[in-house]
């Protein structure tokens, strides 16, 4: 223990000894800071001088020279001499390279051969050989000639073959155009109908020849003609009928349709809307506008375009209970400056024949006219009957019936009014085409 505490005490003790010296070195340290304060402050000056703005100097200016008339026209420059060129010593002389040996001695090898050939006797040419090159030239010249020959022979084969299709594409136009008639198979109806009519007037030119020419006297009697006419009617009837029932039957030929594309064949029905109002009170014109595209015949083209125009007429004459309004159409007026001559009923949305709108029957214009009438002559009559003098009921039952006289006519004429069909605007119609058609 005691060992232990001397050992604490003897650290101790080296402990001060080390504190001493280090105060000692801290008494000697003001020097040092005031050797640093000293630096600090000259080294702040020297920063303090650098970060000092400089005055800007004055940029030098040109002066003019005075024009130098003495010494070379370079002044005071010396001009550079280039150096003497070395003299270039001549290549030595080294020999042929082994190309060069090489392209000699090709050289000479052709030259040996060369002479080996001049100095080979020359041939003797064989006539044989050369009248076969020449017979062969010949023949090559020959199959030459035939075949330009035979070239030119197609080539003008093949003009007139197009010559002839261009005149068959012609004719064929001018068919189309112009189409001929179809060959009679026949005699025609009207035909047969002719004949017979000129065989009944022989016949009766007969009869009545030799009944002139008769001895026999025959009485006319009334009863007796009136038979003999009818049954002579009534056989002529019967003959006609025999022998109209016996005529042979037409045959037609079927014909063809040359150009289907730009063809609306008979039978098309053309949809359309009228663009005028229709009044049967007096006959005019009407105008109406396509509503639906029409085909050609094959269904390849539009022939007639929605937007194409139709213009027809109509009638006035219309009968008692009539609905519907006759009308014709004459011409089909196409957008792209064609125009299309047709003779065409019109139909109604449905086809039946005739346009339908309002009927106006005027019925009291026609009843009512006569009821007035037919009351202005009652009075009379009736005022007659009420007189009591003789002469003076006379007289009115004499201008009662004068005026029933005069009304009968105007009763008529009202009787007569016809009733007044209304198309509006706009109402549909359809037209049956009734020829074929052919539009470019």
């Amino acid at each position: 223990m005691k060992e232990a505490t001397e050992d604490l005490a003897a650290r101790l003790a080296a402990l001060e000894g080390t504190n001493g010296k280090r105060m000692d070195r801290r008494r000697a340290s003001p020097i040092t800071a005031f050797l640093g304060v000293a630096g600090i402050a000259a080294l702040g000056g020297v920063l303090w001088l650098a970060l000092q703005p400089k005055p800007e100097g004055l940029l030098a200016t040109a002066a003019p020279d005075e024009f130098q008339t003495l010494g070379t026209g370079f002044g005071d420059i010396a001009p550079l001499r280039l150096p003497e060129p070395e003299p270039l010593s001549a290549p030595e002389d080294a020999g042929p390279s082994a190309a060069e040996l090489a392209l000699m001695e090709s050289l000479a090898t052709l030259r040996a051969e060369l002479e080996e050939l001049r100095a080979r006797p020359a041939e003797v040419p064989d006539s044989r050989a050369e009248s076969a090159i020449a017979e062969l030239t010949a023949q090559i010249a020959a199959l030459q000639a035939a075949s330009h020959e035979a070239q030119r022979s197609l080539e003008r084969q093949l003009t007139e073959r197009d010559r002839q299709l261009d005149q068959m594409r012609m004719d064929l136009e001018l068919a189309r155009l112009n189409p001929p008639e179809p060959v009679r198979m026949g005699p025609t109806e009207e035909e047969l109908r002719l004949a017979e009519l000129e065989r009944r007037r022989l016949a009766e030119a007969e009869a009545r020849a030799a009944r002139v020419a008769s001895p026999l006297i025959a009485w006319s009697g009334a009863a007796g003609g009136r038979a003999d006419a009818q049954e002579q009617a009534r056989l002529s009837a019967d003959e006609a009928f025999v022998r109209t029932g016996a005529r042979p039957a037409p045959t037609t030929r079927a014909e063809v349709i040359v150009n289907p594309s730009h063809t609306v064949v008979q039978g098309t029905m053309i949809q359309a809307v009228t663009e005028t109002a229709l009044d049967s009170t007096l006959p005019g014109a009407i105008r109406a506008i396509v509503s639906e595209d029409v085909h050609s015949f094959d269904g390849s083209r539009v022939l007639i375009p929605r937007g194409a125009r139709l213009i027809g007429r109509y009638r006035s004459d219309v009968a008692l209970a009539q609905a519907r309004v006759m009308v014709a159409w004459d011409r089909i007026i196409l957008p792209d400056n064609q125009t299309v001559e047709i003779s065409a009923f019109g139909g109604d949305a449905l086809g039946r024949t005739g346009t339908t709108g309002f009927v106006d029957t005027r019925f009291s214009q026609r009843f009512g006219s006569a009821a007035l009438i037919s009351l202005i002559g009652a009075v009379p009559t009736l005022a007659a009957g009420k007189i009591e003098d003789g002469a003076i009921a006379g007289a009115a039952r004499e201008v009662s019936g004068d005026l029933r006289d005069a009304a009968q006519g105007t009763l008529r004429d009202y009787l007569a009014i016809r009733p007044v069909i209304h198309v509006d605007q706009g109402s549909r119609i359809t037209v049956m085409v009734d020829r074929d058609l052919e539009i470019l």
